[in-house]
C-alpha cells in the first residue's frame, strides 16, 4: 500500500458540496476582495478562538511582516526567534530591518526555551516571535513571565497551531498579535494563499489591516504607506468550509498520533515530543526523531510512504543570514543543530485511513527490526 504524505484531494471531495455553493456565491456577487465571505470567517475564527478581533490578509508571511511594522521595528532593533522554525519567523524581522536574534530550542518540544531566550535578551531587544511548533503550543507562561519581565512585547506564530490550547484556552491571544497562515496544508488551510491577524488589541489589529490596505482608513484616505495584503473572498469561503470541520479533524489528528505514540513506545532510538498536561497539540506535523533520520526517510520512500524533513536546517546556518554572522561568533545553539539533523515528520491528516497508519507503523518498526526494542 503507498501512502501518501499529504492527499488534498480528499479534503477538496468532503467540501464539494458547501464549497460550490459558497464560490457560487461569490461568482454571481463578484464580491471577490473584501467580500461577505471574508467578513464571516473574520468573525468566525475570532469567535473560535475566543480573541476580540481577526483581519485577512494574503498569507501568513505578510501576518509576520505587517505586525512588526505596526509595533515600530527599527534598524538595530532586535527580535528573539527560534532557531529551529520555518525561515519566515526569522525573514521577516529582516525585511522591516530588524535584526533577528536566534534562541536555542527546548530538547523536547522543539519549542523556543525561554530559558535560552532571557540569556540573549540585551537593551536592544524590543520582541520576540515564538513559534507554536507542529502544532503544539510553546511554554505559554514562561515566554510571557520572560517578556513581562524585560518589557518587550510576544507576536505569536501559530502559522501550524490552528485550535491548538494552552491550559485549556485556544492560541492566537496570549501575545500582542497572533499571526496566522492558510498555506493549503496547515491544519486550517486555503486552496491558495491566505493568512490573518488575531489578538485581543483590537486597534492593533485594525492597524495592521490598514497597512495590508494600502494604509487605507477609508477609500483613497491613505494614513500611512502600506502595502497590498487581502484574505479575497474565494480563500475565506474554502476557510469558512474547514473551519466548521477544524474540531473533528484536529480530533482525528489525535486519535492517529496516539496510534504512532502506541506503535513506537521503546522502538529504536525514536523520540517523541511528550504530551504535556497543559497543552493540547493538533498535530500540524507528527515529528520523530532519530540519529538514523536519514536511513529511515529513504527505507519509507522505498516502501511507498510519504515522509518529510521539517526543517532539514536551523535558522542560523541559513545562507541568506551567513554575513550576519561573518564578523562575530556563529551562535552555539546544539538543540536545533541536531533537530535540523535528526527530525522526521510522518503521514497525519484528517482523511488518512487507520489502515493507511498502520502500514506506515509497521515500516518504521521494521525498519528498526524484530529487536529493536
Amino acid at each position: 500500500m503507498n501512502v501518501p504524505f499529504l492527499d488534498l484531494s480528499r479534503t477538496v471531495r468532503r467540501l464539494q458540496p458547501e464549497l460550490d455553493r459558497r464560490w457560487r456565491g461569490v461568482l454571481d456577487t463578484t464580491s471577490f476582495i473584501l467580500g461577505r465571505e471574508v467578513k464571516e470567517f473574520e468573525q468566525m475564527f475570532a469567535d473560535y478562538l475566543g480573541v476580540d478581533a481577526c483581519a485577512g490578509l494574503g498569507n501568513g508571511t505578510d501576518a509576520l511582516i505587517l505586525p512588526l511594522r505596526v509595533l515600530d521595528v527599527k534598524p538595530g532593533d532586535e527580535v528573539l526567534v527560534p532557531a529551529f522554525s520555518f525561515f519566515a519567523t526569522a525573514e521577516a524581522v529582516a525585511l522591516v530591518g530588524g535584526t533577528p536574534v536566534f534562541v536555542d530550542v527546548d530538547p523536547e518540544t522543539l519549542n523556543i526555551s525561554p530559558q535560552d531566550a532571557a540569556a540573549r535578551i540585551t537593551d536592544r531587544t524590543v520582541g520576540m516571535i515564538g513559534v507554536h511548533l507542529y502544532g503544539r503550543p510553546f511554554d505559554v507562561d514562561e515566554i510571557c513571565h520572560v517578556c513581562g519581565l524585560h518589557g518587550i512585547w510576544l507576536i505569536e506564530d501559530a502559522a501550524q497551531a490552528h485550535g491548538a490550547r494552552w491550559r485549556g484556552k485556544r492560541v492566537g491571544g496570549f501575545g500582542r498579535i497572533a499571526a496566522w497562515s492558510f498555506y493549503p496544508t496547515k491544519n486550517l488551510g486555503g486552496f491558495g494563499d491566505g493568512g490573518a491577524v488575531t489578538g485581543n488589541e483590537p486597534v492593533l489589529v485594525e492597524k495592521t489591516r490598514r497597512q495590508g490596505n494600502h494604509g487605507q482608513a477609508e477609500r483613497y484616505t491613505h494614513l500611512e504607506i502600506g502595502t497590498n495584503s487581502r484574505l479575497d473572498s474565494l480563500q475565506a469561503a474554502v476557510l469558512n468550509c474547514r473551519l466548521a470541520l477544524l474540531d473533528e479533524d484536529n480530533a482525528r489528528r489525535r486519535t492517529i498520533a496516539a496510534r504512532y505514540t502506541e506503535r513506537f513506545a521503546g522502538i529504536g532510538d525514536l523520540s517523541l515530543p511528550p504530551d504535556r498536561p497543559e497543552v493540547e497539540s493538533v498535530y500540524h506535523q507528527f515529528t520523530l526523531r532519530t540519529g538514523r533520520r536519514d536511513d529511515l526517510l529513504a527505507h519509507l520512500g522505498k516502501h511507498g510512504i510519504g515522509a518529510a524533513v521539517h526543517y532539514p536546517s536551523p535558522l542560523h546556518l541559513q545562507p541568506a543570514f551567513a554575513e550576519r554572522f561573518a564578523a562575530s561568533p556563529m551562535p552555539d545553539l546544539p538543540v536545533a543543530t541536531a533537530a535540523g539533523r535528526e527530525v522526521l515528520c510522518l503521514p497525519i491528516f484528517p482523511e488518512l485511513t487507520d489502515d493507511e497508519v498502520d502500514t506506515v507503523a509497521d515500516a518504521v518498526v521494521g525498519f528498526f527490526g524484530p529487536s529493536a526494542g
